[in-house]
């Protein structure tokens, strides 16, 4: 079982990267993601014991004023699971997520990883798979989606589950 924190995507957003997904994924062998778990992860932490968690993210989304983001380009990287890993980009107001992600990372306690927003699409265990997608992925450019809550997504088996959301402070 894992923890994180997440910002969900908005509906075109979620429709756009769900196209990315069924356009490539006939013709590139990968674990691809499913549209309902696509989410942009601002914190991830592990394992913790679940005390004052949803509290924290309360305080964190109490902080924060709603802001606009949008899917852009597309890159790959390593991880400890998959040789290569296939996201989409995230562009629009970065000053404000990464203000966020620092804020969440100081209340939940700092993994010391580089922050680098991204929305997985999916994982290969040969560094080379994505190639045919990466270069018409990186063109990708919008849609919009306006991020107005926090969630705390449980993640047990592969499968997601939501177990607290928090809507952004809004200010009159």
């Amino acid at each position: 079982m894992s923890i994180f924190v997440a910002i969900e995507l908005g509906a075109e957003a979620r429709a756009a990267a769900s196209h990315a997904i069924a356009r490539w994924s006939p013709t590139v062998n990968a674990k691809w993601q499913q549209a309902e778990k696509l989410h942009l992860t601002v914190v991830f932490l592990g394992n913790p014991k679940p005390d004052g968690l949803a509290e924290k993210l309360d305080v964190l989304a109490s902080r924060a004023q709603p802001f606009t983001l949008k899917l852009h380009g597309a890159g790959t990287f390593v991880t400890e699971r998959a040789a290569s890993v296939l996201w989409l980009g995230v562009g629009g107001e970065l000053e404000k997520l990464h203000a966020l992600e620092r804020e969440a990372a100081n209340l939940y306690g700092d993994s010391g990883r580089p922050y680098v927003p991204h929305v997985t699409l999916a994982r290969a265990q040969t560094s080379d798979a994505f190639a045919p997608a990466l270069s018409a992925l990186n063109a990708v450019d919008g849609p919009g989606f306006q991020v107005t809550k926090l969630t705390l997504f449980e993640s047990t088996h592969h499968q997601f589950r939501s177990i607290h959301e928090s809507p952004l402070h809004s200010h009159a």
